[in-house]
């Protein structure tokens, strides 16, 4: 198909079907090449040629997997040179004008490849006869053979490491160097990829390894590396809770994971800082507050970790006790002032007896 469609590039059609062309003892690499160059051989076996035909066989590639060059060698008669021929740039090609009737070329295509990348190429060797006239050549159908084969050639394979959060940069390494590119080229066996543990979005939102596509839990896991090879890092969101209590340890504060649900408490009150507190005061919890907006009156909570939350506990000092005893104090002074006047007094009032008195 591919060599009709380049022949019919510069031939107008016609049919002859004396002629025929038939390919043998293709040879190939079956296994990887490693070089950056294939050799391939066969033999064409033909007849039917007339003086004012012409021969040539081509290795064509299919698919998408694009070669570099291509040249060929042949005996007993030498490939002619195509090298004017537009339509045969960067195509491995060898033609003839005939010669002797019938016979078989021993052809030898040597096939350069594109880059060290692994990958299987696709190619038909085609073989066919064109016929001169006055007009110009028309390619000769019934000549047509070919065989199709596959390649595949290169130095290393692709490693591509996804995340489940795509928009967040995240330094992988591989075999201890950071990825520069993603995905990297690497040379087959097994190699050692890590994913951070942690990674910061801000001071309120990170991620959180979980465990790669395969389900190993460990962030520095082992890729053996034999195709194109594609692993995936699940991560976890998570969201902080900060939890702002002066002078009260507060409990709860931390990371959570998106979508679940923190608890955090206070103690309801708490003897109150200094002097006040020895004679009774207390620090009585009021409620929680975030960006001045009442939360909750309970010292305990809980609140949906969707988003990152900073709650702030609001106390009062209740004076209650401090009062009561200050009253008891004064009071119990006052009593004691004043039994120490009434004694006081009563000294003074009593008639004193003069000393050695006669009657």
């Amino acid at each position: 198909m591919c060599l009709v469609l380049l022949l019919a590039v510069s031939f107008s059609f016609s049919e002859v079907h004396a002629q025929t062309t038939s390919i043998s003892n293709l040879s190939y690499p079956t296994s990887s090449v490693t070089g950056s160059t294939a050799t391939v051989t066969l033999d064409l076996s033909y007849s039917g040629m007339s003086s004012s035909d012409f021969m040539a066989i081509f290795i064509l590639q299919k698919g998408t997997s694009i070669y570099v060059d291509g040249s060929a060698s042949s005996s007993p008669n030498p490939c002619l040179s195509t090298s004017s021929s537009s339509e045969f740039a960067g195509k491995a090609v060898c033609g003839w004008i005939a010669l002797m009737g019938s016979g078989t070329e021993h052809l030898t295509f040597t096939i350069q490849f594109a880059s060290s990348h692994i990958q299987t190429y696709e190619f038909t060797a085609g073989a066919g006869m064109g016929s001169y006239s006055s007009g110009g050549a028309t390619p000769i159908y019934s000549s047509m053979s070919s065989q199709s084969f596959a390649i595949t050639a290169g130095n290393t394979y692709e490693l591509t490491v996804t995340t489940t959060y795509p928009t967040t940069p995240v330094t992988v390494t591989v075999d201890g160097t950071i990825m520069a590119s993603n995905p990297i080229e690497l040379t087959p066996g097994t190699h050692s990829v890590s994913a951070p543990r942690i990674v910061q979005i801000d001071n309120v939102t990170r991620l959180k390894f979980d465990h790669w596509d395969d389900g190993s839990t460990q962030p520095v896991r082992s890729v053996n590396v034999q195709s194109d090879t594609t692993v995936e890092a699940t991560f976890t969101k998570q969201y902080s809770l900060t939890l702002v209590s002066p002078s009260v340890n507060a409990t709860g504060s931390g990371w959570y994971d998106d979508g679940s649900t923190a608890s955090f408490s206070v103690p309801s009150s708490i003897p109150a800082q200094g002097s006040l507190g020895v004679i009774g005061g207390q620090s009585v919890f009021q409620g929680w507050y975030e960006n001045g907006v009442l939360k909750t009156t309970s010292s305990t909570g809980t609140i949906s970790m969707s988003s990152a939350h900073s709650l702030v506990a609001e106390w009062r000092t209740d004076y209650t006790a401090p009062i009561i005893v200050i009253v008891i104090i004064l009071a119990a002074v006052g009593a004691i002032a004043a039994l120490a006047i009434r004694k006081k007094s009563k000294r003074i009032t009593e008639p004193t007896k003069p000393p050695n008195a006669t009657v």
